[in-house]
């Protein structure tokens, strides 16, 4: 398994995007992206906060529940670290976040928001999220679904694909996929050296 990342600040807007990826052993990763809400406050605390929580309860509590139960109460915990740091910081905090855990051929993946998921097998790529966003005007969007302390809905989205060797997944954030065709996302060698108008962030893991 080949894992690579990058993350890039904007020409616009401070980077306020935060990934880990933890390999738990050879076959097994938990790749974790955020993108700070924009106009909420300490966007990059949030994005950073939300990452660490989730991949830390993921690798720490793996074996314990399903994949399906592990996933959901990592989001939870998330959520919970969220709403203690906003009350802190007496402001309102979140973050749009894509999840994925590859368990050999076997992928699980969840998202809140619009950071995307992306998948290629014999060269065809296709979207596997559905952005949960509305269009505001004035090319802004909405998001209608994110982690900001408010508690997760129990209709979170989850998912499960088989992939076979030499597959890619690959996760983005908004200022990366609406600046780059989709073919650049999978073969550009990383990091990739261009000047981004927003904060842009990729994790892409090859089976």
């Amino acid at each position: 398994m080949r894992i690579d990342s990058f993350s890039a600040e904007g020409k616009l807007y401070p980077n306020e995007d935060s990934l880990c990826v933890c390999q738990v052993s050879p076959n097994q990763v938990v790749a974790v992206l955020a993108d700070g809400m924009g106009g909420l406050s300490f966007g990059k605390e949030a994005a950073d906060l939300i990452v660490h929580a989730v991949s830390e309860y993921i690798c720490e509590n793996l074996g314990r529940n399903s994949i399906q139960e592990l996933i959901g109460k990592a989001l939870e915990h998330a959520d919970r670290i969220i709403a203690q740091r906003s009350k802190e910081m007496h402001s309102k905090m979140g973050a749009a976040v894509a999840l994925v855990f590859v368990d050999s051929n076997t992928v699980h993946f969840t998202w809140l928001g619009n950071v995307r998921i992306y998948f290629s097998e014999q060269a065809e790529a296709k979207l596997l999220t559905t952005d949960h966003s509305l269009d505001a005007g004035y090319g802004k969007q909405l998001l209608t679904r994110c982690i900001k302390g408010k508690g997760v809905r129990p209709d979170w989205p989850y998912q499960v694909l088989s992939v076979k060797a030499g597959s890619k997944l690959i996760l983005c954030t908004d200022g990366l996929y609406k600046q780059l065709d989709l073919e650049r996302l999978f073969t550009a060698a990383l990091p990739i050296l261009e000047e981004f108008e927003d904060d842009a962030s990729m994790i892409r893991v090859e089976i």
